[in-house]
């Protein structure tokens, strides 16, 4: 069982929608790079949720440097079916007509599978690739769809396979097929809350991810609450007020009964928030028999690079990338 987020060459992060998988990847691939590796950070769907984490407006389908080491990139069926056609037909000028067309869209709907297969092709094209006989990048990072579709993200290419017995097309699914079954080139690196619904999301995808033979990195539990008590979190919970005020009397600090109530309703918010966190990373433990890394929650209106930084400062220091 993998016991690093960088273990593979290739980590697939995903998760239920709102977790922060797309803050995550982004931690892990600078994290990474200021490891001296050098990564690759890949979104697909247009979803453009990584360039604003990096000040960007947006990242295309040509590769950019967005951090030292760090290269990004957005990949989009179009522009992949156009470099498809060249790179295994020759045909460059076909494809540009096609692009932005309905063409492209009618193709992939017809087609179970093509969609995902033009656009994990394009990232196994990255994770193959060699520049002076070394592979051009040590970590693709993907930032992947939600858990709710990525079964059928990563069964697009044994679908295509089935369908198709010879030609480009069927090498190309199956050399994507070898890519995510083997754990030395790839591994799902599942993003959660400490909270019910999204741990309960999670240990769904392990099991439907094991029965596919997927490897599966740490489970990285993200927006972790502090836990500020030393008390007993029940009784804080149960009646926050009369724990305040022992606590105050001890400390020798005089409290206005305004001032108790509206600290009272705020410990006992925070308490009841812990103890849920706790039973919900329980649970994750019991459910998955994963290893798992903490992310802590950021109390700030909105992630930028900084918050990122800091996010991936957190990884290392957890020895999530080795």
């Amino acid at each position: 069982m993998a016991a690093s987020l960088t273990s593979s060459r290739l980590a697939i992060v995903s998760g239920k929608g709102g977790v922060g998988k797309t803050t995550v990847a982004a931690a892990l691939a600078l994290a990474a790079g200021r490891q001296g590796k050098k990564v690759l950070l890949v979104e697909v769907e247009q979803r453009e949720g990584i360039a604003p984490l990096f000040g960007l407006s947006h990242l295309g389908y040509e590769e950019r440097e967005i951090a030292p080491n760090v290269t990004g990139l957005s990949v989009v069926p179009d522009e992949a079916l156009v470099e498809y056609l060249y790179l295994f037909y020759g045909i460059r000028y076909v494809g540009r007509v096609l692009k932005g067309s309905k063409a492209v869209e009618f193709a992939t709907n017809i087609a179970p599978g093509l969609r995902d297969i033009l656009l994990i092709g394009k990232i196994k094209e990255a994770e193959r690739r060699r520049t002076g006989g070394h592979f051009s990048f040590d970590l693709v990072v993907l930032d992947a769809p939600p858990t709710g579709r990525l079964p059928r993200f990563l069964e697009a290419p044994r679908s295509v396979t089935e369908l198709v017995h010879s030609g480009p097309i069927r090498n190309q699914a199956q050399g994507v097929l070898d890519m995510v079954s083997d754990q030395e080139r790839c591994q799902v690196v599942l993003v959660t809350l400490p909270e019910d619904m999204p741990v309960r999301e999670t240990a769904d995808a392990v099991e439907t991810l094991s029965k596919m033979h997927i490897a599966i990195g740490p489970v990285v539990v993200n927006g972790a609450f502090p836990e500020v008590f030393t008390e007993d979190l029940h009784a804080v919970a149960d009646d926050a007020p009369a724990t305040l005020t022992a606590d105050a009397e001890r400390a020798g600090i005089v409290l206005s009964a305004e001032a108790l109530a509206e600290l009272g309703r705020v410990a006992g918010s925070h308490a009841r928030r812990t103890i849920n966190q706790q039973d919900a990373m329980r649970e994750l433990a019991e459910e998955t028999k994963l290893p798992s890394l903490t992310l802590p929650y950021l109390f700030a209106p909105r992630l930028n690079r900084d918050a990122i930084e800091q996010l991936a400062t957190d990884l290392i220091e957890q020895g999530a990338v080795t």
